[in-house]
């Protein structure tokens, strides 16, 4: 997509009269819902994500009960989806995922979820790149009003990859393993307001326990030296948002994301070793802005934009994160 094209389309989502979707005759059910999203950031569009997503929802879902962004959060309704990604960041690396949530009487729900990520690539610069990535999780929560929700979510991965190339007529081979697991907890509610829509708030907390192992070659001067790279990375993630929307159709948020991550290892050569650490706390901000197109009773356009900050210090990007999205429900 060109560059013209995308801010055209982000800019029309933008300032569009909040009006229009609201004087569409919104009494309308579905049960099916797709999208075509494309996301990626104004400092290098090309590089970007193109996903395909579909969800059915075992009852109809009302899109006049709160924005419609969040018909689906606030149906609390039990519901199966599917979704595949392309990114461009790599050359042919694709993703797949299933989840489903199952809603019971008591207001309890549960939930699984399984992904998976291809990635093509090759070439002595990518030695520790995965290239086959899986991921499985299971959640369980609990609707205490008819807006709200707190979740508890499990997650494992494993990731897996080889590697070969060729030097000075030899040919030379890695492979690394990578294993985690994760727990988190969530708070997800939305408040309705007389003068406005209302107000959508989100906080989650998040740890991942991690293990590397990595078995392979680098090239040191004009030689080749075996090494293994074993490590280990605990990492927690804080995450609060809050997006209030004047009308049904536009939004302005704001987000804070807290890390803190402490690694340690060993780096292992024939006739030496090194253990290494290393731990960081960092933060960032965001702020963004989000309009929903509702074009008619079954198909919408979604345009957001978002700034962060304090992403990589010195090394901020300049521009802004951007998606468009094509909404079709019924």
């Amino acid at each position: 997509m060109k560059k013209s094209i995308l801010s055209l389309a982000v800019l029309l989502g933008l300032t569009t009269s909040a009006n229009a979707a609201e004087n569409l005759d919104s009494s309308n059910t579905f049960q099916h819902e797709a999208n075509i999203t494309f996301g990626s950031h104004t400092d290098d569009l090309d590089n970007g994500l193109w996903s395909l997503d579909y969800r059915f929802y075992f009852s109809p879902v009302d899109t006049d009960n709160g924005p419609y962004a969040l018909n689906g959060f606030l149906a609390q309704k039990s519901n199966i989806g599917a979704q595949y990604a392309q990114m461009n960041m790599f050359t042919d690396t694709v993703s797949y995922s299933v989840d489903g949530t199952y809603v019971l009487d008591s207001n309890w729900f549960i939930g699984a979820n399984y992904s998976k990520i291809d990635i093509d690539d090759s070439g002595p610069m990518v030695s520790y790149l995965e290239d086959d990535i899986s991921e499985y999780g299971l959640s369980l929560g609990y609707y205490f009003n008819e807006s709200s929700e707190v979740s508890f979510t499990y997650q494992t991965s494993s990731m897996s990859g080889e590697n070969s190339y060729t030097w000075l007529d030899d040919t030379h081979k890695s492979s690394s393993d990578s294993d985690s697991k994760s727990y988190s907890a969530q708070v997800h509610s939305f408040v309705p307001l007389e003068s406005f829509s209302g107000l959508d708030l989100l906080a989650s907390w998040r740890y991942i326990d991690t293990s590397n192992k990595y078995n392979g070659s680098a090239i040191d001067g004009e030689f080749i030296r075996e090494i293994q790279n074993n490590s280990t990375v605990d990492t927690s993630i804080a995450t609060l948002a809050a997006d209030w929307y004047i009308t049904k159709s536009w939004s302005v948020g704001a987000g804070y994301i807290w890390r803190q991550y402490d690694m340690e290892g060993e780096l292992i050569f024939p006739d030496e070793g090194y253990k290494f650490s290393d731990d960081d706390t960092n933060s960032s901000y965001s702020v963004s802005t989000s309009y929903w197109w509702q074009i008619s009773q079954s198909f919408a356009a979604k345009f957001s934009a978002a700034k962060q900050f304090g992403v990589d210090g010195d090394n901020e990007p300049d521009g802004f994160l951007v998606g468009a999205t094509i909404n079709g429900r019924f």
